[in-house]
This record gives C-alpha cells, structure tokens and sequence, in this order.
C-alpha cells in the first residue's frame, strides 16, 4: 500500500511539473494573499454640560485594564482636545466596549471639570475611506463628552 501511494504522488507530481502552475485568475488583476483589514479610530467632541462650550485641553484616553498577567496594557492611546473640544485616537483597538476616560489636565486655565467616563463600540461606526486593496479604510467610532464644571473647593 506504501509503495502504491508513494507512486501515486510521484504521478501527480510528475504531471503538475509537466503542465505548470498557474493562476486562477484571467483578468490579468493583481494577486493579492491575506485578509482585508481597516484601521480603527475614536474621535469626539467634549463640552461643558451646561453651556455647550467646547473645552479645549482636555485629555481623553483609553482606559486599559491590567492583562491577565496583571501589568498594565503597554500600549496607551491619549488625545487632549483641540480650541473645538475635539479629539481623535488613531489606529486603537477593536473591542466590545472600551473605557473611554476624560481628565481636566490644564488646571483652571478653561476652568475646572469633573472627570468622567464613558463607553465605546464600533457598532455603529462609520466607515471611512478604502480601496480596491485589501486596506479597508478606516471605522470611526464616535463619542462625546458633557463634563460638568467642578467647584474650586473640590479636589
């Protein structure tokens, strides 16, 4: 039975030999190997509760929690917002739901703001962008901050 299959695969080898590889496709396109990928990004806007001002120099970032070795993540995503209150973080995970954390960094400059948190998920992420390639584009998650001000007597 070796001996047999052993010589059949020399048929088959020899025959592929004799008649060559070629591709499947005969539209004379480019052939590409791998997975379609896109990038994935969170951007946002944050502003006072009550006024609806923008705030600028507000740092937002995505709030990792330890591995299952119990390190924190290596990899940290910060924006602080522009003079519009708003932010992007680039090229960031992909996840179910992701601590999105913001933290009043300039002191009373803009005045004070409460730090808050909130969620985010690329379910009804907008997509962005792509090609006749492999690269996607990008999807953008959206999310939006209302920070509350915070008394000066508060720490």
């Amino acid at each position: 039975m070796k001996k047999f299959i052993k010589g059949t695969n020399w048929v088959f080898a020899g025959v592929l030999s004799l008649l060559g590889f070629s591709r499947c496709d005969t539209s004379g396109g480019e052939v590409m190997y791998g997975v379609p990928w896109a990038s994935h990004a969170i951007q946002g806007k944050v502003t006072d509760k009550t006024t609806g001002k923008p705030i600028q120099g507000i740092e937002v970032k995505i709030n990792l929690p330890v591995n299952q070795y119990q390190q924190p993540a290596s990899k940290t995503w910060t924006g602080i917002t522009d003079e519009s209150g708003d932010f992007k973080l680039t090229n960031t995970l992909l996840m179910d739901s992701i601590p999105l954390v913001s933290t009043d960094i300039d002191g009373a400059k803009n005045g004070l703001y409460k730090p808050d948190t909130i969620y985010v998920d690329f379910k009804n992420a907008q997509h962005i962008g792509g090609g006749d390639g492999w690269f996607q584009g990008e999807l953008v998650a959206t999310a939006n901050f209302k920070l509350e001000a915070q008394d000066t007597e508060e720490e």
